[in-house]
């Protein structure tokens, strides 16, 4: 298997120890951020790569905070 393809597992089982860690980790120093932050590269590149992304220039990504209202 290749290294996305364990990537993939990884994201499959999001209650496992190292996601949990990872995601915690994550979502602390995502609310660090500015509220329009640019990536310097995509945080699931194997999903990315799905998607049609190429490390080449041309592509921009950036991570976008949205509010959770409406409840």
């Amino acid at each position: 298997m290749g290294a996305y393809r364990y990537m993939q597992e990884l994201w499959r089982k999001k209650k496992s120890e190292t996601m949990r860690y990872l995601l915690r980790i994550r979502c602390w120093q995502y609310r660090q951020l500015t509220a329009i932050h640019r990536v310097s590269r995509p945080t699931r590149p194997e999903k990315a790569r799905r998607l049609g992304y190429l490390s080449n220039e041309g592509y921009i990504i950036y991570r976008v905070r949205v509010l959770r209202g409406g409840r």
